[in-house]
């Protein structure tokens, strides 16, 4: 891949497709839940979306060899994991990482505790603090099950 060295504890540097990718994969995930394997994401992609994609074509993805996606793919993908299909391209502002973190960790959330897309989008729409407020529910409720 092409990530680069970061210092301990710093996000890495999202430098290509892949390292966007594996940092969308590896963030997205429900709680307490291990790394999904590619044909996991795949299922995902395709029961958010309906659109089907090979395990392959994520594994292409996820260790370099596809670098260059279809549009209808990074469609897919950005409406998947929450993030703009802009994000996958090389001229993203990697200043707003941060932000999407926080959008990628709670859709996990959201989907460890089966809430739907339009609970998300209230969600997404309050501000920074009551945002925070549900967040840390949400993380209280699913820690109890």
């Amino acid at each position: 891949m092409c990530e680069e060295e970061t210092a301990e504890g710093a996000e890495p540097a999202l430098r290509c497709l892949a390292d966007k990718v594996n940092w969308l994969i590896d963030r997205a995930r429900p709680a307490g839940r291990g790394s999904w394997s590619n044909a996991e994401v795949a299922e995902l992609i395709e029961r958010t979306t309906g659109e089907r994609v090979s395990y392959t074509t994520i594994w292409k993805l996820r260790n370099g060899q596809a670098a260059n996606p279809q549009m209808k793919l990074i469609e897919a993908m950005a409406r998947t994991f929450g993030v703009p299909p802009g994000f996958f391209f090389a001229d993203y502002d990697t200043g707003q990482v941060g932000l999407l973190q926080e959008e990628v960790a709670l859709l996990a959330l959201v989907r460890s505790a089966s809430s739907s897309a339009a609970e998300l989008s209230v969600i997404l729409g309050l501000s920074p603090e009551a945002r925070q407020a549900v967040i840390d529910l949400m993380i209280a409720l699913t820690a109890a099950r």
